[in-house]
């Protein structure tokens, strides 16, 4: 059974080799800078190594959809369902509101700073690619991150 677990793990390996690449180079970054400068501690090394994940998922991502076929229907003409695109925002709102409660030592600042950036940045996508956001969808999208941003604290509540 080890040996099967070992095969799927090097296939893995092989398919999503851009984002492990991306992922790697961004913690050997971040524990580098952590060697020459005394003021980067741990939060920013998990942040450049995030940073650098999700330029991995945007890389392999990128790479997939220049090699579909041609015939092949557009992502826009693929709407993701809802459960998903809360279950991937809520997942986003775990790491990136993780990351803001360690450098800001504070969880409702670390929400608020979450939440509001996110809404600037929404808005700023949707008026430089001239779309229009709904807010339906800002209330759907906050929802998603203060589900993702409470989860830990969740957990520890009901486990304690």
């Amino acid at each position: 059974m080890a040996t099967m677990d070992e095969l799927i793990g090097l296939l893995f390996a092989i398919l999503l080799w851009r984002i492990a690449l991306a992922a790697f180079f961004g913690f050997a970054v971040g524990m580098a800078a952590a060697q020459i400068f005394p003021g980067f501690g741990a939060g920013a090394v998990a942040t450049v190594t995030l940073l650098a994940l999700f330029g991995g998922v945007m890389w392999h991502a990128s790479a997939i959809a220049s090699a579909a076929p041609a015939d092949a229907p557009k992502a826009e003409q693929q709407p993701i369902s809802r459960p998903i695109a809360f279950l991937g925002i809520a997942l986003v709102g775990l790491l990136v509101g993780s990351v803001y409660d360690y450098l800001l030592s504070s969880g409702p600042i670390a929400l608020s700073v979450l939440i509001v950036s996110s809404i600037v940045l929404v808005c700023v996508g949707g008026a430089i690619t001239k779309t229009p956001v709904y807010l339906t969808d800002l209330l759907f999208m906050v929802a998603a991150l203060v589900t993702g941003f409470v989860t830990p604290w969740a957990i520890v509540t009901l486990l304690s």
